[in-house]
């Protein structure tokens, strides 16, 4: 029977028993904490067994203070009681400090500490500053759509109809013919036609959820009051009479419909995700403004392992070989004087041989001509952007060169002189543009001076023209007309020819030469030319302000975190590019083509070495000018076989006397490969970048010298006795290598270096997924609150969704901890490698470092960095490196995945159980390229087996 007096009767029914409430939410609970301090004194004999205070049945009745007096009261200082007395005072100890600390934190919320570059309110730790171009926000807004255009949720240009930029600050174009204005996501309008659509599905979801929720409300609403009659208690037993109308009113209130289709739970999710956003931009703010007014550079730090040296950002390229220009330049410089000496006899007008930049006729002009004023800015003006300048050794008329580009012929030869055009976006670096000026001021200065007998003195002192003199040696003619010399009726047998150490000096000289324009441009004179300071191309792409976090990048929000690690591909692969870029012959003077063609068709077999020597069986007449060609072959072919007996290659890759070590020089350069341990203090990304890059332009030249002349190019033409009847069976050796070379640095230049942000950017994505889930799951979170069971206001089954709206909330600054930790360990883990990776060697060698120390081991240094172990090590140490970078990478995702455990919940979105991008796209792109690259290299294999055949 149910016993209530009329005060309480008359209580329960008309006030609204707020004061109850209110004790019942925050003055209960705590009887549990006297309680366990009993049972921990009881432990320890400082309580009785049979104390009041032991018994449950006694909890609320009781405080801390009579817990702690009466233990006081029953202890005894002796020896024998020092656990009862240590347990006792850690104890008083405890209770002080969590006073103490409650105190402080009622004081934190009035004074706000001095912490420097610490917001100070609300907006500075979770309102984003800016969020027009913050690409979380942009998001945001393209898969939602809360706003009208004037009032907008996350406000980014997509709401504020303004142009959205890239990363340079430059508006983003729209697709040609598209509708709308010039600049991209602009939708006409905000909403969107497909967010007002998904307004409608969200709304009808939402009220059908809140019919749903009417339902479960009357079923517990009967099953109330039918304990209650079965009970006599008022509610029934299970109603829990402080948290069952809370959490019905709370159900009610997050289905409550707010606007554009969302309902309160909805908007919660928004704001959540909103305020997090906010909270991962600024601290990504405030790490790089901290590290950048201690170091100067955030990122520069942040890759170079907490080293404030900018070297560590860029990798210093090997120095490409020089010889085979030095040998194309000598070989058109005779060609030249040859021509020249021959005026009386060619037919027509004279026209003297001069270098020009060619481009197509209907240009104006159509050539540019190189001279010893010639500036590398005219260049750039003339190529206006291409990717590549041609320039020809030949004579220039409109008339008889009608078809040719620039109206120039190539009698004398031409080069590929490959060009990244530094006023394009993405390439406006110094470092491009002084490699490409020292190229280019290369080329004026072998034609106009060194080959002119007025070189720089550093090589070897030179008289005169060693070009003429080979002219003079093995034609008729004498010297050109007006000259002093014997004009020319038979061989002159006394002129000078060079000798092998000037063409040895010569190349060391010019590889010197690039090395200090790359590093040291002051060390020879090459500072005003190439126009960068003390510490030449490498420096000054080391200090391009390219790295720095700049106001466009900083726009961006956390969720452009990422972006700027694309930086160590973009700078170390145009350096490594313009390096490399080395002006190349694509023809050899016409007569030396002649002969080569002839060759072709009349032997089956064309011996790459010896394709330019002229033989009885050739014929090189042309146009009536055969006497005069036939007369230049021969010094053309001596001219061409001085540099080839030499060997045009350095001393890191010339032939040893060992084929498996000059096939591995000649197709990989390992010396090359080997600069990636050489650049110790690189960061790694940096490290794998120009390996990369490296092993592709290696291995597209080795392409491109298998296949010219189909006689296996490349090895023919460095080491003589790969020739005859072997040539097709090499060439298809030399592209099965290069083929490995192009997958390997495919995977290691543009792969490896976007990890972090591909990462990155499928953990933004996921995020984004992520919310797009809470907005399903919110409604149902909402009807998770209708329980009349349990205490606590979200019970036991809604607590998990206040984890995932908390999840939504962390994730974005958990995100810029993986990729921070990532970026780190993997430095950290490199650095070790190297420091332990020579000693890993020596051992697995046998090497005994001892004697080495001793200088007892030289022979075995030798031995242990000859070119085979150079390359299997690197190898390793790459792959080392590679399976580091991968394992540290993947932080970025199982940071914010899993941290949630050290709250005692494993919630689990969408995002967290999707594959691992990151190791997806290495083994597609793997796969991929293996099968496009085989496909390649079968071609290019039987195109070149052709040509070693002849042709036939």
């Amino acid at each position: 029977m149910l016993r209530m007096t009329r005060k309480e009767f008359i209580g329960y029914a008309v006030l609204p028993g707020f004061r109850q409430r209110f004790h019942d939410l925050f003055a209960t609970g705590f009887q549990y904490v006297p309680y366990f301090m009993a049972l921990v004194y009881g432990a320890v004999r400082l309580l009785p067994a049979n104390h009041p205070y032991l018994d449950p049945s006694n909890m609320g009745r009781y405080g801390v203070r009579h817990v702690i007096a009466e233990a006081a009261n029953n202890i005894v200082f002796s020896r024998r009681n020092i656990d009862q007395i240590l347990l006792f005072f850690t104890i008083l100890f405890g209770m002080i400090l969590v006073i103490l600390q409650i105190g402080i934190l009622g004081l934190a919320l009035f004074m706000q500490p001095a912490v420097a570059a610490m917001p100070t309110d609300f907006a500075g730790f979770f309102l984003t500053p800016d969020p027009t171009q913050d690409l979380a926000h942009i998001m945001l807004d393209l898969v939602f759509g809360v706003g009208d255009g004037a009032t907008n949720l996350f406000n980014s240009c997509v709401a504020q109809l303004v142009p959205c930029t890239n990363i340079e600050g430059v508006a983003i174009q729209k697709a040609a013919g598209a509708p709308g204005t010039d600049w991209a996501y602009q939708p006409g309008s905000f909403p969107m036609p497909v967010h007002r659509g998904l307004h409608q599905l969200f709304q009808l979801y939402n009220i059908g959820l809140t019919v749903v929720a009417v339902f479960i409300s009357i079923y517990f609403i009967m099953t109330v009051i039918a304990e209650t009659a079965q009970s006599g208690t008022p509610f029934g037993k299970r109603f829990n009479k402080v948290w069952a109308p809370v959490r019905f009113v709370v159900a009610f209130g997050l289905l409550f419909p707010v606007a554009y289709g969302y309902n309160t739970s909805q908007y919660i999710v928004f704001y959540a995700a909103k305020f997090g956003s906010g909270f991962a931009t600024n601290g990504w703010n405030i790490f790089n403004d901290t590290l950048s007014a201690s170091y100067g550079s955030a990122i520069e730090n942040l890759l170079s392992d907490h080293n404030a040296s900018a070297t560590n950002l860029m990798v210093a390229p090997n120095t490409p070989e020089v010889g085979t220009l030095l040998q194309f330049m000598y070989s058109a410089k005779v060609c030249a004087e040859a021509y020249h000496a021959a005026q009386p006899e060619l037919d027509g007008a004279y026209v003297q041989v001069r270098p020009y930049v060619v481009g197509d006729t209907f240009k104006t002009p159509a050539f540019l001509l190189i001279d010893t004023g010639t500036t590398y800015d005219e260049l750039m003006n003339f190529t206006a952007g291409d990717t590549q300048a041609i320039i020809r050794f030949g004579r220039q008329n409109e008339a008889v060169n009608a078809n040719m580009l620039g109206f120039v012929d190539f009698s004398c030869g031409e080069l590929v002189f490959k060009l990244h055009d530094p006023r394009l976006p993405g390439a406006a670096e110094q470092g491009v543009e002084a490699m490409q000026r020292y190229y280019f001021f290369l080329i004026q200065e072998l034609w106009y001076t060194t080959l002119e007998g007025q070189g720089p003195a550093p090589y070897v002192p030179i008289t005169e023209n060693y070009t003429l003199n080979t002219v003079k040696k093995y034609t008729k003619y004498g010297q050109a007309p007006g000259g002093s010399g014997p004009t020319g009726h038979g061989h002159n047998e006394q002129v000078n020819l060079p000798e092998a150490t000037w063409r040895t000096q010569l190349q060391d000289f010019y590889s010197n030469d690039l090395r200090n324009a790359m590093t040291n441009p002051g060390a020879s004179g090459l500072t005003g030319i190439i126009g960068t300071g003390a510490g030449g191309a490498l420096e000054a792409m080391q200090l391009s302000n390219r790295w720095d976090m700049n106001t466009n990048m900083r726009q961006k929000g956390w969720a452009g975190a990422g972006v700027w690690y694309n930086r160590i591909a973009e700078m170390n692969g145009g350096m490594i590019s313009a390096v490399l870029g080395i002006p190349l012959p694509s023809r050899y003077p016409l007569v030396m083509e002649k002969i080569h063609a002839e060759k072709r068709q009349n032997q089956q077999e064309v011996n790459f070495l010896t394709r330019f020597e002229p033989v009885a069986n050739t014929d090189s007449a042309t146009e009536g000018q055969d006497k005069v060609e036939k007369e230049m072959a021969v010094a053309l072919w001596q001219a061409f076989k001085f540099w080839q007996d030499g060997g045009v290659t350095s001393s890191h890759n010339a032939p040893v006397g060992n084929a498996v070590v000059d096939i591995l020089n000649a197709l990989f350069g390992t010396e090359g490969l080997f600069d990636m341990r050489r650049n110790s203090n690189a960061h790694p990304l940096a490290q794998l970048t120009g390996v990369g890059r490296s092993l592709i332009e290696g291995s597209i030249q080795n392409l491109t010298y298998a296949t010219i002349g189909g006689a296996g190019g490349a090895l023919a033409a460095t080491f003589d006795r790969f020739t005859g009847a072997t040539a097709a069976s090499f060439s298809g050796f030399l592209i099965t290598f290069a083929m490995i070379g192009l997958t390997a640095g495919f995977i290691l230049f543009y792969i490896v270096p976007f990890l972090p942000f591909i990462y990155f950017f499928f953990a933004v994505g996921g995020w984004v997924k992520g919310i797009f889930e809470a907005m399903v799951g919110a409604p149902l979170w909402a009807l998770a609150h209708l329980r009349i069971d349990g205490n606590g206001l979200p019970g036991q089954a809604a607590v998990a969704g206040y984890f995932l709206v908390f999840e939504v909330f962390l994730r974005p600054i958990l995100i810029v901890f993986g990729l921070l930790a990532s970026i780190s360990i993997f430095g950290a883990l490199v650095s070790v490698l190297h420091q332990i990776f020579d000693l890993v060697v020596a051992n697995t060698g046998g090497f005994d470092v001892t004697a080495e120390l001793t200088g007892i081991g030289a022979s075995q240094i030798a031995q242990m960095r000859g070119a085979i172990d150079e390359f299997f090590f690197t190898i390793i140490y790459t792959i080392l490196v590679y399976l580091m970078g991968m394992s540290s990478f993947k932080l970025v995702d199982l940071i914010p995945n899993n941290i949630l455990r050290w709250m005692g919940q494993s919630v689990a979105t969408f995002g967290d159980q999707r594959e691992d991008t990151g190791q997806s796209l290495v083994g597609s792109s793997t796969v991929g390229a293996q099968q496009a690259l085989g496909s390649i290299g079968g071609g290019l294999q039987q195109i070149a087996g052709l040509g070693a055949r002849g042709g036939k």
